[in-house]
């Protein structure tokens, strides 16, 4: 291997850990106001227009606001489901440009005691807006499907 390509290759990987860094606290930020019930919180980690698809069905939401109300719904729905516990890890990314990248993700749903709820993997487009990673799409189908599996309304 040439020098050049090695600086490249550490170069590369240096860059790759940094990103992961970052999108792993993007995560962070996303269970943090998961678990405190903040909608606009969630929000805040969006950018508009945002495309969540699910089951072979895309929504488009054209503002926080809008965002934000079909979140509280969603979040209701969990709270009803008795979710204390949320977890979620990066599983891959993709840088798709300097200021795209595509994201994987495990999630996990526990009760108070730990017991699992529900798991899922899913995917994000993520774009890096006024230096903080904003999501623009997100593909739900696992969640869909994973409280499908319970006989839940959201699976419904």
């Amino acid at each position: 291997m040439s020098r050049r390509s090695f600086n490249r290759l550490v170069k590369t990987s240096f860059v790759l850990s940094e990103l992961r860094s970052d999108l792993e606290a993007w995560c962070a930020s996303y269970t943090k106001a998961f678990l405190a019930w903040e909608e606009d919180a969630i929000a805040a980690l969006w950018t508009f227009p945002a495309l969540p698809t699910q089951a072979g069905r895309s929504f488009v939401f054209k503002s926080v606001e809008h965002f934000a109300t079909n979140t509280k719904r969603l979040l209701d729905f969990y709270k009803s489901q008795q979710v204390f516990q949320v977890e979620r890890v990066v599983t891959d990314l993709m840088p798709l440009s300097e200021t795209a990248v595509s994201l994987n993700v495990s999630d996990r749903m526990s009760a108070a005691d730990g017991t699992e709820i529900a798991t899922w993997q899913a995917a994000y487009v993520l774009q890096k807006r006024d230096q903080s990673w904003r999501a623009i799409a997100a593909i739900a189908d696992g969640e869909v499907a994973a409280w499908a599996a319970r006989g839940t309304p959201l699976g419904g």
